[in-house]
């Protein structure tokens, strides 16, 4: 697995960062961590627990802006990596439509079946070139757009 490098990390606060998905082509799709590594919510401090929502809100606000998607899945899994972190990952209409057209799904969206289709389909090792100059733009407009806020 080849991550994207560091620079396309798109915000910090004193609690968390978010960076693009190095294992997941797919523009605007963001890993957002907590800078003190916990296995769990109740580890937090109190502080990090309090700046979640307002974070989590804060990136959505600057996706939605940038990406226009339909639908943002929020999720927490925690199986590779088991420190806190969370993927933020835009679903556009365009990928709806490529994944329905690739799955035998009966036309029925399934987000958490979207979700690791595309993991294996813009994987590291899938991802053309143009894909991943998307994600590194992407990238760069949720930033500026963080940061005009």
């Amino acid at each position: 697995m080849t991550p994207i490098p560091r620079q396309d990390l798109v915000y910090q606060n004193a609690h968390f960062t978010a960076e693009s998905a190095g294992d997941c082509f797919i523009p605007g799709y963001l890993i957002m961590r907590v800078k003190d590594p916990v296995d769990s919510l109740t580890g937090m401090s109190r502080s990090a627990i309090e700046s979640l929502g307002p974070t989590l809100s804060h990136l959505v606000h600057a996706i939605e802006s940038v990406i226009r998607p339909e639908r943002i899945y929020y999720a927490r899994f925690g199986e590779e990596v088991p420190t806190i972190h969370f993927h933020l990952f835009p679903r556009t209409a365009a990928l709806a439509a490529e994944f329905l057209a690739a799955e035998a799904s009966g036309g029925k969206l399934n987000g958490l079946v979207l979700m690791n289709w595309a993991r294996v389909r813009y994987s590291p090792a899938a991802a053309t070139a143009l894909e991943r100059t998307r994600v590194t733009e992407a990238a760069a407009a949720i930033r500026k757009r963080l940061a005009s806020v």
